[in-house]
């Protein structure tokens, strides 16, 4: 037994410093004059004009230990299961050779930041004196477009609490002269904090990827820089399931597609092949529920009225504007039964439907690129109007511009979007076509016979229910498929 009294093991039980007092001490002792440990992975000055803060990674000396984004999430305050950084890993080499190789990212503070470019609400703001983008949360929406816009996949949306989220580089500290919570946890120095000369970085990362797996780094000018003196070989993927493909089908903004286009192609079709009021009535009651549902897809729908703050450099705001105009117009349309008010609600719906296609048009994902993307949602609108102008006593005229744009719509789908896409992930389910695509193609010649069937009654009313129906797959399709490349590391 121990001689010590209990006030002796006491004392010597306080005598022993925490953790976090035993790196308090440390780190006093290192950082002397700014030459020290800490000091040294920060800059000493503050950015001069022309200049902004960047993290320089450097992957010879990254372990992949994690600590970092350890630090972040506590540091920050992180909610269970959320980090501003992640640990991924790139693989390659040769059976005898094998090569891997972590890397830790974060947000990289582009030059023109995408995210916001994209913000429909005015989120983001990049600091003018340091050039960190921050995200503001009491501005968020939690509309999401800033994941899709940002072609590293940095802002995570929180459905806890319906916003966005990011690294902000953690700005207080770098206020005071204390390294962000990454750089300060990393046990090897692999992150530090540079000044970078932003006029130079659009030359100097021309044609250039961050990492292997990344997009070109062109489209935002990320200011992180990534540097090994061994030097990578060529042919690294990113390891697991960490490129596109997220399988989210995103059901409020299907049905807001669909549902949109077919109300502005049916104002169009029915000044086209002899206006029935049916036809604005029911095109009308669409637009209204289509537009209604699109809220559900929103973190916070009470915020759904400053959608509107970002026309000047969203297309997610002038969607918003355009497809707002258009319920406007298209009710005044069935007020005054003109067929004027019609058409011009019918432009307005059509301009909604170019400004959807832009709107996933400007993400840069190869799967939603303009010549895929604009096409589908123009003959979506065509095919959707002619269904309901049918249905609506539109006669032999809309059955058969229905039956003749549906099977134009099949075959194209067939051709272009299924078969002529090798960048897309192989389809999910078993066999070489997956079931959705068969039901797809089932409801589409469906309804195009029906159409030529009927020139009105059930018949006509099956197929209007039959191509909603198929642009609902369709469409789901259009988000669970999409495929594009990002940074190594896990994605929500």
């Amino acid at each position: 037994m121990s001689s010590a009294t209990p006030l002796e093991r006491y004392l010597a039980e306080q005598a022993d410093l925490t953790p976090v007092e035993r790196f308090s001490v440390v780190h006093d002792a290192c950082a002397v004059a700014g030459t020290g440990k800490w000091q040294d992975r920060i800059p000493l000055t503050q950015p001069s004009p022309g200049e902004q803060y960047a993290f320089d990674v450097d992957l010879d000396t990254c372990t992949g230990c994690k600590a970092c984004v350890t630090a972040c999430h506590n540091l920050n305050g992180l909610d269970e299961g959320e980090s501003y950084r992640t640990v991924g890993l790139l693989t390659g080499g040769t059976p005898a050779q094998p090569f891997q190789q972590t890397v830790t990212t974060a947000c990289h503070h582009c030059v023109d930041p995408a995210c916001l470019n994209g913000c429909p609400t005015n989120a983001y703001e990049k600091d003018v004196f340091n050039g960190i983008v921050a995200h503001i949360e009491g501005r968020c929406l939690g509309c999401g477009y800033c994941t899709w816009t940002c072609p590293y996949e940095v802002p995570r949306f929180n459905s806890a609490r319906g916003v966005v989220r990011k690294c902000d580089m953690c700005h207080d500290r770098l206020a005071v002269g204390e390294a962000p919570a990454c750089v300060s946890a990393c046990p090897n120095g692999a992150i530090r904090i540079t000044l970078v000369d932003t006029a130079a970085l659009s030359e100097a990362v021309r044609g250039e990827t961050l990492v292997p797996t990344a997009p070109p780094s062109a489209i935002t000018l990320p200011t992180t820089s990534y540097h090994s003196d061994w030097g990578l070989p060529d042919g690294l993927r990113a390891a697991g399931d960490t490129l596109g493909g997220h399988s989210h089908s995103h059901n409020p903004l299907v049905a807001m597609l669909v549902l949109t286009q077919a109300s502005a192609g049916a104002l169009a079709v029915d000044l086209a092949v002899g206006h029935q009021r049916a036809t604005a009535v029911t095109a009308l009651a669409l637009a209204l529920i289509g537009l209604t549902i699109s809220i559900l897809h929103l973190g916070r729908p009470e915020r759904a009225w400053r959608a509107m703050a970002g026309w000047r450099h969203s297309w997610l705001s002038r969607e918003v504007g355009a497809l707002g105009l258009f319920g406007g117009l298209a009710a005044l349309a069935v007020v005054t039964d003109s067929a004027f008010v019609q058409g011009v609600a019918a432009l307005a719906g059509l301009a909604g439907v170019t400004c959807s296609g832009m709107l996933y048009v400007v993400t840069r994902r190869p799967s939603w690129r303009a010549t895929v993307t604009l096409p589908r949602f123009a003959l979506g609108a065509l095919v959707g109007g002619a269904a309901v102008a049918a249905a609506t006593g539109g006669g032999r005229a809309a059955a058969l511009v229905l039956a003749a744009s549906l099977a134009v719509k099949l075959v194209w789908e067939g051709c272009v979007v299924w078969r002529f896409m090798p960048e897309r992930p192989p389809p999910r389910g078993t066999g070489p076509v997956p079931a959705h695509g068969f039901a797809r193609f089932i409801l589409g010649v469906s309804a195009v016979a029906l159409a030529l069937d009927s020139t009105g009654g059930p018949g006509a009313g099956l197929a209007l229910v039959a191509v909603l129906a198929g642009e609902v797959i369709e469409r789901s399709r259009f988000f669970t498929a999409a495929s594009w490349t990002g940074m190594p590391g896990p994605k929500s």
